[in-house]
Formats: structure tokens, sequence, C-alpha cells
């Protein structure tokens, strides 16, 4: 992966301008309502290091400035590649606290983020990925609503981009205090020793992400998606994983006082260097509270071919909400089991409340 391909929020801000549309939604005075988001887009190779991005804008209840409760956000995100060759799409919500801009496909005015996702096709063919997101304790927006997403191939061919969702909300009848941070996403390769945000060839590496809290509050949720892939097997990438299997490790933990060794294992440009993974674990201190979990496999048939997209929903709701102080530190841990070269990306964000 070159390297502006980077995850979550970064990546973002680096996208280029290519298109928008504003669409309205009507929403009922009591009842929860439902914006209807389609958009399809196709897109090449980017030029000149800019990739294809888009956003679309959706005034919903009664003006920009109204408060807003997200309740879910249900439906499927599709890709189609014409050709053989690795593309990626990122998929953002945001939202505006005044009225929806003209023009902000750098996302410069945006009051917050509140859902990221990335979806990812290796094969010449289609892809859906299916959402099914609740929100039991709201996330808290206006009446402004920004849905972004941009990508496509990295090096060659065409591919079209499609989402159809459904956003749930309502009017919210007090102020909503939850508010959507970080907790580490990122995109991390292995088996070759280039791209991503940082890269590695050891098939025992690891990479953990720590994540500072800066507010005290109670962790109410975590939600996102991950996407673990193989890459094309053009010589663009590193070789595609051979054997009988290869699987990934996504893990997340909560450390109370401070991120320790895994906040000083960081390069120059703040993303952390490669450990073997029994190192990252043994970091870990005693007091570390495991959070979530989602290991994925692929198991290759004889004769086979390792070339395949891992890729799952994060929806982990705590039925008692964790306490988080300022200070204490999130850490995402990326593993891989199995040789040859893979793309390993979250896009997962945790909902906070007081």
């Amino acid at each position: 992966m070159k390297a502006h391909w980077s995850a979550a929020c970064c990546a973002v801000f680096i996208f280029a301008s290519l298109g928008m549309s504003r669409l309205q939604a009507q929403e009922s005075a009591v009842q929860s309502s439902v914006l209807h988001i389609v958009q399809t887009q196709t897109t090449t190779p980017p030029t000149n290091g800019q990739v294809p991005t888009f956003l679309s804008t959706y005034q919903v209840l009664n003006g920009a400035t109204s408060p807003t409760n997200l309740l879910g956000l249900k439906g499927t995100l599709s890709m189609n590649n014409n050709s053989q060759n690795f593309s990626q799409v990122l998929w953002v919500l945001v939202y505006w606290k005044g009225e929806c801009p003209v023009h902000d496909i750098n996302l410069d005015k945006i009051a917050g983020f509140l859902w990221f996702d990335i979806t990812k096709i290796v094969t010449q063919s289609d892809s859906k990925f299916n959402v099914d997101l609740q929100f039991p304790q709201p996330i808290a927006a206006t009446g402004c609503i920004g849905f972004y997403y941009g990508g496509g191939p990295e090096f060659a061919g065409e591919t079209t981009m499609k989402a159809d969702l459904d956003l749930t909300y309502q009017a919210a009848n007090a102020v909503n205090p939850n508010t959507v941070v970080g907790v580490g996403g990122g995109e991390y390769c292995f088996g070759q020793n280039w791209g991503c945000q940082n890269a590695t060839v050891n098939d025992g590496d690891g990479f953990a992400v720590p994540t500072p809290m800066q507010q005290s509050g109670h962790l109410l949720q975590l939600y996102g998606n991950i996407s673990d892939t193989a890459f094309d097997g053009t010589q663009n990438f590193g070789p595609i994983p051979t054997g009988d299997a290869w699987g990934t490790v996504n893990d997340w933990y909560l450390l109370p006082g401070g991120c320790g060794k895994f906040g000083k294992n960081l390069n120059s440009q703040g993303f952390p260097n490669p450990q073997p993974l029994s190192t990252i674990y043994n970091w870990l201190p005693k007091n570390a509270l495991h959070l979530a979990s989602t290991p994925m496999v692929d198991r290759i048939p004889p004769a086979g071919t390792g070339m395949a997209t891992l890729q799952n929903q994060v929806q982990n709701l705590f039925s008692a909400p964790v306490q988080v102080n300022a200070g204490d530190c999130m850490v995402t841990i990326y593993g891989r089991s199995g040789n040859g070269a893979t793309d390993d990306e979250t896009q997962v964000v945790g909902l906070m409340g007081p």
C-alpha cells in the first residue's frame, strides 16, 4: 500500500476533492425517522497521488442545528472490481453544527465523526459487506449529516463503489452527552517492508496502537469494522499467503494510568514499530482490561489460493459501562498468523458517556 492510504482520521484529510451532492430528509416530530443514503461512484487509480473522494450532505429534522440522536445504521456497502487488482474504499459519517456546508470535502468544518468503515477487495468480483449497528445509547449529532467516501483501485482497473444505508434518528429532547472517540484504528502491512502506516516482513511480529484517553467517563460501546486482506498477486505487492491457512488477531485493551511501553514504541510519525507479538502481549500490565477480540482466519483449500478478504463488523455493547479516567490508555493490537503479505485495517471507534 502507498503511505497515503493510511486509515481513519489521518486518511480523511488527505483525500482529494471530486464531488458533492445535497439531499434532503424529512423527520417526524414524534417518532423515529430514517435517512436513506444511496451513493454510487466508479473510480480509477489515484492521479498525482490524489485519491478520488465524494461527499453528500443531508439536512434532517427542522434545521441544521437541531439536536439529533442516532439510533442505528443498517444496509450494505458494495464494491465491484473489473480487473484483478487490489482495491479499497473508506466510508465515513460526520456532522456539522451549523448549516450544511456548500463545500467541505476536506471535512475542515465538521463538528465530529460518527462512524467509519473500510471495505477491500482483492479479486475481479463483486463484494458486499453488511452493516447492522444499533445504538441503545444514542450517538449525539445535529441536523446536518455528511456521508463521505473515497478510494478505488490502487494501481490499475476500475472499482464501482455503492452504499445503500438506512440511518435511524430522532429529535433529542435533551442535550446528549455521549461522544465518539478514537480507540486506535489504523492500517498495518505484513509480509512486505513498505506501505500502510507501518510494515513488517517478520511473520511473528505485530503492532500495538496506543491511544491516550483525554477525557473521563464511561465507555458504552465499541463499533465499526475490520477488513484484513491478502494482495492481488501482482508485483505491486508482497506474495499471496500459502499453506493451510492465514489469519489475523484484533484485540482491544484498556490500560489504567497510561500507555507504558506502548507509548514509547513509536516511530517519528507517531505510528507503532513492529515487535514480536509475544512481546506485545507481555507488555500488558496485570490490571489491563480486555475489551474485545475479533480473530479471523482464511482456510486455504488444497490446490487453492490464499487470495482472500477477511471482513467483520465490530459491535461490542457493554452492559456495565467501563469506567475510563483521563490519562488511561486504549491499546489496539494487530497480529497475523501464516505467511505471505496482508493488509490489516480496523475502523473502530468508541462511544463514551459521562
